[in-house]
């Protein structure tokens, strides 16, 4: 990653070079018209997310600058912006990016160039800007006519307006991509393919989002949760976490702090309240979520859901303990097969002792089944 300082740092990921160079020579099949393509789209990105990232500060902001693989980002900190300044910084990332296509496509035709490079890099530019310049401005998220939109339908419906845009551009994104398939153009059909299914991702993110979870303060309040917890300060932690389940009550912020909250109840070993905590969102849970729940409902004794989302939990997190805890609330519920399958699993992970696993009470359930007997008999020698 190349990075250079300033008031707006740029950084610059290897993948940029490459795309763009893959699309020089595709355009030009020579490594001289390459090397200019890259040149134009190295500045032409730059003079785009120039443009957001200047009227961002002009509204106080603090801005940096990112190429990717596909193009720019352009990341704000600061105070949130009313929604015509947000509007602002969104449309003149696009401005820009016309205003370089009219000056170098008044060069080139007004402008007697001699040198072909030249002619052509004055060429590839207005081209180049006039084309994402149009594709950019296509009511779809995450380009900028899909974040123009959202704005627009935000001010007229208030929040459920974003929502609004985000359906909108996954009709237009599925159309446009049939569209240039059907036509043979499939580069284009492509990018828009991959745009619907961010679009999707978008639409499946915003069902849980509410108007809190943009709340500036209580995402700072958020961090400062976070940060007390890993340095050990617990309770000024779960103060903070509170204080944001209150403000909340449902979204994003209050899946987050309930989760945080239930780990440290469970690092103090109060597990009947976190349990309680993570219950109403256990459909949510995922990953290490989800291994803290399956855990806190079986200290609970709570074997049903421990057995229900057994699976799943050793999908998300294949280990010994996972696999144990599996067998253990089978066993107390006196389903042999399944505690004994899963008893084999933790072995196969590395479980550490298996004949002091079998002693524990909860086998006492199908001790004298043969079955288990069998198992017994093999490792406890």
């Amino acid at each position: 990653m190349l990075t250079i300082p300033g008031k707006i740092p740029l950084s610059i990921h290897p993948l940029f070079w490459l795309i763009s160079f893959f699309i020089g020579w595709m355009w030009t099949s020579t490594l001289t018209g390459a090397l200019i393509c890259v040149a134009v789209i190295l500045f032409s990105v730059i003079f785009h997310e120039f443009g957001h990232a200047l009227t961002s500060m002009l509204f106080g902001q603090k801005a940096r600058i990112e190429l990717a693989a596909f193009g720019g980002f352009t990341y704000r900190e600061g105070r949130k912006l009313k929604l015509w300044e947000e509007f602002l910084v969104v449309l003149n990332g696009p401005a820009a990016g016309f205003l370089l296509f009219l000056i170098a496509y008044v060069i080139y035709q007004n402008v007697a160039i001699e040198s072909q490079s030249i002619a052509f890099l004055v060429k590839f530019t207005f081209v180049a800007n006039l084309f994402w310049t149009v594709i950019n401005l296509v009511p779809v998220l995450p380009l900028d006519g899909g974040h123009l939109l959202s704005i627009i339908l935000e001010a007229i419906f208030g929040f459920k307006g974003v929502k609004m845009a985000i359906i909108t551009g996954l009709v237009i994104a599925v159309a446009i991509s049939i569209f240039f398939f059907a036509m043979g153009m499939f580069l284009i059909g492509a990018l828009f393919l991959i745009l619907t299914f961010e679009s999707f991702r978008s639409l499946r993110y915003y069902k849980i989002f509410t108007e809190k979870d943009r709340d500036t303060d209580l995402q700072e309040l958020m961090k400062s949760a976070d940060a007390d917890f890993q340095a050990g300060r617990s309770e000024e932690a779960l103060t903070k976490l509170r204080q944001i389940q209150e403000q909340t009550n449902e979204g994003i912020l209050f899946t987050v702090a309930t989760q945080e909250m239930a780990e440290i109840y469970r690092s103090q070993e109060r597990y009947e309240e976190a349990y309680r905590l993570l219950l109403p969102l256990r459909k949510t849970l995922s990953g290490e979520n989800l291994a803290t729940f399956h855990f806190l409902a079986y200290m609970n004794g709570d074997y049903k859901t421990v057995a229900e989302i057994g699976n799943k939990c050793f999908q998300d997190n294949p280990s010994a303990d996972t696999a144990l805890i599996n067998a253990l609330a089978f066993a107390a519920m006196s389903r042999v097969e399944p505690a004994v399958g899963w008893l084999e699993c933790s072995q196969r992970e590395g479980l550490t002792s298996v004949k002091e696993a079998i002693g524990r009470t909860e086998f006492d359930q199908i001790r004298n089944d043969p079955h288990f007997q069998s198992f017994e008999r093999t490792h406890s020698q």
